[in-house]
């Protein structure tokens, strides 16, 4: 399939974009490797806090 020329030079969205007065926070791709750790961390973290009780 080919690409037009409408698409050819279109840049991909990012996949996350904020933008709050001064900052402007751009993340092209998903960082699997931080999301796969801050999963792991949350879930250890939530069995700790509920196992007790």
């Amino acid at each position: 399939m080919s690409r037009t020329l409408a698409t050819a030079d279109t840049r991909p969205r990012p996949f996350l974009e904020i933008r709050t007065r001064g900052l402007h926070l751009t993340v092209n791709h998903v960082p699997h490797r931080l999301l796969t750790l801050v999963t792991t961390l949350g879930g250890a973290a939530a069995g700790a806090f509920w196992y007790p009780r």
